[in-house]
């Protein structure tokens, strides 16, 4: 039996403008954990899900593709990413000559609130990744981090053709990160045309992935609304923005600064940038009407900058989870400001980066 997991996300910066290929993001991976256990059978080989309560999918082969035995062969939406990501490896497998294994692969996280709301940490990614990670190891392939996020990014956006890629780049890498998105469409043309081996060895316009130091002068404090958010629904108004190009290359400038910022561990400018990437989330939500900032986010910063941290909502907003950049001396106030707002804090930490740093 194989056990692999992977960390969920928060957004530090740019996660609207990191939707458009090319465009950058700040983004750090937590310890909250989406677990894949893989063991080799003799049946078929099933799916298995602890989410949403709990569910399985058992699966067949027809011809060179992997099918969901299911009433019309569609997949469960519960299924979505995990089948995804599976069928993403056997074609690998295929063009790669290598036979394929039955297996039966469970998933669980702990990236939902114990009444399985989620929290805004990615768990798509993380499973996503998780899965990826578990079948490279099943069939040893020896798969670097590179390589798996792009299977896990084909996966990702046959699902979700919109999808950055931002979360599952921190799912795949850990620690803290500057992104870039790749361009999606291309992408996926590209493994469409060519298929997935020559995909992974084809440049991906617009992707980058640069390690970045954990800042050591500031604490990140995490704060959760209580409400879910969309993100591709929110994510979906970004483009009818009367402002979208002008928000586009102010958003790259901040997050530049960012990550300028944090490489030198500069609390001034870090927390700069934290609020100047609010003031363009606030300036974007005016314009084109998207409903990021909540009365609770709106409180969730509120109360940050009442002890001199900088807040700021964590994705796409509408709900979900806002951070705050602080002084450690202050996480106390912070934290009891929080809970008087009816924001409750998430004792978060940052998961280490792993991998090569190419």
């Amino acid at each position: 039996m194989i056990t692999c997991r992977a960390p969920g996300k928060l957004f530090i910066a740019g996660e609207y403008a990191v939707v458009e290929p090319g465009h950058s993001a700040v983004l750090v991976a937590v310890d909250r954990y989406a677990t894949a256990t893989i063991a080799e059978t003799t049946g078929e080989t099933t799916l298995h899900t602890e989410l949403d309560g709990g569910a399985t999918l058992s699966c067949r082969r027809d011809g060179d593709r992997i099918v969901p035995l299911t009433a019309d062969a569609t997949v469960p939406a519960a299924f979505a990413y995990v089948f995804a990501a599976a069928a993403a490896v056997d074609q690998l497998l295929i063009e790669r000559e290598i036979g394929q294994r039955p297996y039966e692969l469970s998933i669980s996280t702990d990236l939902a609130d114990n009444d399985g709301t989620k929290l805004g940490l990615g768990s798509s990614a993380a499973v996503t990744a998780a899965t990826v990670a578990a079948l490279d190891a099943f069939h040893r392939l020896d798969l670097g981090p590179m390589d798996r996020y792009r299977l896990a990014m084909l996966a990702t956006i046959s699902v979700n053709p919109r999808a950055s890629g931002g979360d599952v780049a921190a799912s795949t890498w850990g620690g803290w990160l500057a992104y870039s998105s790749p361009d999606r469409g291309l992408v996926a043309e590209l493994a469409a045309r060519k298929g997935i081996e020559a995909t992974l060895g084809e440049p991906w316009p617009g992707l980058s992935v640069r390690p970045l130091p954990t800042p050591k002068s500031l604490a990140m404090r995490v704060g959760w609304t209580g409400t879910p958010a969309s993100t591709p629904k929110l994510v979906a108004g970004l483009r009818e923005s009367r402002d979208h190009t002008a928000f586009l290359g102010h958003s790259e400038h901040c997050v530049r600064r960012l990550v300028t910022a944090i490489e030198a561990d500069d609390p001034i400018g870090i927390s700069a940038e934290i609020r100047r990437a609010r003031t363009l989330l606030i300036d974007l939500d005016t314009s084109a009407q998207l409903g990021i900032m909540t009365p609770r986010l709106r409180a969730l910063c509120e109360a940050g900058e009442a002890v001199g941290a900088a807040a700021k909502p964590s994705g796409a907003g509408g709900g979900d989870c806002g951070i705050a950049l602080i002084d450690p001396g202050a996480s106390t106030e912070l934290t009891d400001r929080w809970v008087t707002a009816g924001i409750r804090p998430l004792p978060l930490r940052t998961h280490p980066f792993e991998g090569d740093r190419t």
